[in-house]
């Protein structure tokens, strides 16, 4: 995923957690997926580590 990818991902709200599932369950698979892909995007170093707490700090609070 390219830096402009990221940003419009970012853009599209493809990082916010908020889900219209009234599951539980449903909303935590899909803070893990969205989690696992900030731990992907940090890895191959298109996120910054304050980029990445940053992002998880707003995916966790939500």
């Amino acid at each position: 995923m390219s830096d402009q990818d990221y940003e419009q991902e970012r853009q599209d709200g493809g990082f916010d957690a908020g889900s219209s599932a009234t599951d539980p369950g449903d909303d935590m698979s899909a803070k893990i997926a969205q989690l696992k892909k900030l731990t992907e995007l940090k890895t191959q170093g298109v996120l910054t580590d304050a980029e990445f707490e940053a992002e998880k700090r707003k995916l966790l609070e939500s």
